[in-house]
């Protein structure tokens, strides 16, 4: 990581030695003691990235979702990008599906780290970044997940209801923990403990109804890191994150990540769609709000659409937008990251798959982006 030194300490012999600078990023202080925390060994600091399917990496990849554009989206970029760099990070984490099941050969292809075994599929009930998985009260197969490295504890995001059942958690071949989920609902973090293994973990329905998780993170208890959770969500508008017809629904269900900083990118669909400015800042106020309750929040505005291929005009791109950086002000927030401005100015060919996603060299170009705002 190329750092500034602000300190030396005594090196053997009695040598001066550079040492690692305070980790400071002025305009984002809750993230900035979370890093630090997590750089003095006591807790990995967690960075939730909430977006469409350019979060979701559909474009990436030569298939558009497939083969693994999962791996191929900037927040992925991100993590590898903070670990070349000097700050440790891993991306071992699924929250939600996204739209990643409309794939060819199904949410698998997409991200081949996730096993669906017999019974379990990709509802159309949305919760933290979009589809939810499940398995129905006969279902006695599991759902697993393979990690990056050596793990020794897994986070759940486990939907709750009166009339759902018990999840029991795996690590090879062994039981290892139980999740109660047949209470009031809600969507829960569930830490389960386990001996280090290189996976999978494995979730199956042990008893009772039906269960829905959206996914969970996979971490090294002895290895302090930044948690990226990619929480993107294809097709969604800001609205679909501020739902609360149930309690487990994105809204509802976001502090329970207890993300550090929240990096928000949700204007293309809105734009596309026609949403007007006025209820867009309304339902982003009320999302950016709900961020806060756990850490700090940077926004970022979408790559340019191509209105030549029947996307908006640029005036209406430029309203949401513009819409996205009053809300920021409004609510004291650091400065947005300009997607338009990245790219140019419009719609760049170079840098896209299609008339709406960034390709390879687009999503790295994000990912470059967001870590110099995250990174000192």
């Amino acid at each position: 990581m190329s750092l500034p030194v602000n300190a030396r300490t005594a090196a053997a012999g009695g040598a001066l030695a550079p040492a690692r600078p305070v980790f400071d990023k002025p305009d984002l202080p809750r993230w900035s003691a979370a890093v630090r925390a997590m750089l003095a060994g006591q807790r990995d600091a967690r960075l939730l990235v909430i977006g469409d399917s350019v979060a979701q990496g559909f474009g990436a990849v030569s298939g558009g979702w497939t083969p693994d554009g999962r791996a191929a989206a900037w927040p992925r970029r991100l993590a590898d990008l903070m670990q070349a760099g000097g700050l440790p990070a891993s991306a071992a984490s699924v929250a939600g599906a996204g739209a990643g099941d409309l794939a060819t050969g199904g949410y698998g292809a997409y991200d081949p780290r996730v096993s669906l075994g017999s019974g379990w599929s990709v509802t159309t009930l949305t919760s933290l970044g979009g589809k939810l998985f499940s398995t129905p009260d006969w279902g006695a197969d599991v759902w697993s997940f393979q990690p990056d490295g050596p793990v020794d504890r897994f986070d759940v995001y486990a939907v709750c209801n009166t009339l759902l059942g018990v999840i029991a958690v795996e690590t090879d071949g062994v039981e290892r923990g139980i999740i109660d989920t047949m209470k009031p609902p809600a969507l829960e973090r569930h830490t389960i403990s386990f001996p280090e293994t290189t996976g999978p973990i494995s979730l199956r329905r042990r008893s009772g109804g039906g269960i829905f998780i959206a996914g969970g993170v996979a971490w090294k208890s002895e290895l302090r890191r930044v948690q990226v959770i990619n929480a993107g969500w294809g097709g969604s508008r800001v609205a679909d994150w501020t739902t609360t017809d149930q309690v487990y629904r994105a809204y509802g269900g976001l502090p329970t990540v207890g993300a550090d900083l929240t990096v928000i990118c949700l204007t293309i669909n809105d734009w596309n769609n026609a949403t007007t400015p006025a209820a867009y800042k309304t339902q982003m106020g009320l999302l950016v709000d709900r961020a806060l309750l756990s850490g700090d929040v940077l926004m970022m505005t979408g790559t340019p659409s191509d209105p030549a291929q029947g996307k908006a005009a640029y005036p209406a791109q430029q309203a949401i937008a513009a819409a996205a950086v009053e809300v920021a002000t409004a609510k004291g927030l650091a400065a947005p990251i300009d997607g338009a401005a990245l790219f140019g100015g419009g719609f760049a060919p170079g840098l896209m798959f299609d008339a709406v996603h960034p390709n390879a060299a687009g999503q790295a170009r994000i990912a470059e982006a967001v870590k110099a705002r995250v990174m000192i």
